[in-house]
């Protein structure tokens, strides 16, 4: 997330810390949408090639220690116990920190300790002040989706927003650009051009992968898979086509559209399913893939619950809900976190766009109601804190899962 005083208190942590990130290796990574999942298919082809890898994401989904893990066969999180250690070494080094900055630091410090042959690192807000933005020289800056979020902290044009994101690009290092957007595409093209920067535009080579077997769903996941095959061959790593096919398919990334149940839905039993979208460009490409799931499971009555935080677009959000998704039935729900909308908000906003739904004063309501409707699929929506809370719900419920 971006330090809007700008990085030299994140620089002045990691100087006190002794730089534990300097002799990194670093696919570094931001955008709106698709850059976790770009992430993780990036570390499972690095892994799937021999590779032992460092992966921090953000946000975490039910577990803060889901940031930071280490991809050599065994996906391990890092222990609570060790993170806490290393959180509050951070904090002693720098008392002002924000939470993004001491989890950065803490990730540096424990990817330090373990030596993986590369790391692969996600942007948490924006780009150019993000606090991952101290590696001086990653190997590739990779760039997915630009949308329209964080707009009181990055700006309220998709163009500003762009520049922001623009502000990973290093001298010399090649940018690997995901946009489809010709303008945008001329602001990150211009700046590489600019920084002497080899530039890749995965739009036009997007469609060579169609035949690739990826386990998660819609079409731009084919893009995102695109994307990190372009980085790891802009970033000078030699993998075999074997690696690229098998980490492709067994990557994988909790809580973007998850089916919890794929196995043991039907008769009776819907499909429930958790997706993070929490911006319009993520609820438009949600809703295609989940209009073709439902196709395909011939599922004609579904629930969809949503709820979302209130600096969010969430009316855009619902009418494109609304709009694309047929037949569904609507709740919203309350979130366990700070900045989330009243539910009933949620609700009068459907409303206004004339429809009813179900107001559900917690996740847990929510949940319960999931169950009591014989709907074919369940689609949990609108805030990745409402997807982790349901998928917790889920699972503790069907343990045998």
């Amino acid at each position: 997330m971006a330090s809007f005083d700008g990085l030299d208190r994140m620089n002045s942590l990691l100087s006190a810390l002794g730089n534990p990130e300097a002799d990194f290796r670093v696919i570094h990574i931001a955008g709106t949408n698709g850059k976790g999942s770009t992430a993780v298919m990036t570390a499972s082809i690095l892994e799937e090639a021999g590779f032992t890898v460092g992966l921090y994401t953000s946000p975490h989904l039910e577990n803060e220690c889901e940031r930071v893990q280490i991809w050599d066969g065994t996906h391990r999180m890092i222990g609570q116990a060790h993170f806490d250690e290393l959180k509050n070494r951070a904090r002693a080094a720098e008392p002002d920190a924000t939470v993004f900055e001491v989890y950065t630091a803490a990730a540096y410090l424990y990817f330090a300790e373990m030596q993986p042959d590369y790391v692969v690192l996600e942007t948490g807000l924006g780009g150019r002040l993000d606090s991952t933005n101290t590696i001086e020289k990653p190997l590739v800056s990779v760039i997915t989706q630009v949308g329209l979020d964080h707009t009181a902290e990055l700006g309220n044009t998709i163009y500003r927003i762009a520049r922001e994101k623009a502000g990973i690009i290093k001298q010399g290092v090649p940018v690997v650009s995901q946009t489809p957007d010709l303008n945008v595409k001329n602001i990150f093209r211009r700046t590489a051009s600019e920084k002497g920067c080899d530039f890749i535009d995965v739009s036009a080579v997007f469609d060579r992968y169609r035949g690739f077997e990826l386990s998660m769903k819609g079409e731009h996941q084919i893009r995102n898979a695109a994307t990190a095959v372009e980085a790891i061959r802009a970033a000078g790593i030699e993998v075999s086509d074997e690696a690229v096919s098998i980490g492709l398919a067994d990557a994988y990334l909790p809580g973007r559209f998850e089916v919890l149940n794929e196995d043991t839905a039907g008769s009776g039993e819907p499909y429930f399913i958790i997706d993070g979208a929490h911006n319009p460009d993520a609820a438009a490409a949600l809703t295609e893939t989940f209009e073709a799931f439902t196709r395909e499971h011939k599922s004609k009555r579904n629930l969809v619950i949503f709820g979302c935080m209130k600096d969010k677009n969430y009316t855009r959000m619902i009418q494109l809900l609304l709009g694309n998704l047929k037949g569904c039935t609507f709740a919203t729900a309350s979130v366990d976190y700070g900045r989330a909308e009243d539910p009933e908000r949620l609700g009068e906003v459907f409303a206004g766009c004339g429809r009813s739904c179900i107001v559900c004063e917690s996740a847990a309501e929510a949940y319960e109601i999931s169950k009591e409707g014989n709907y074919g699929c369940v689609l949990v929506t609108g805030s990745i804190y409402l997807a982790g809370e349901l998928r917790s719900l889920y699972l503790q419920d069907h343990k045998s899962l």
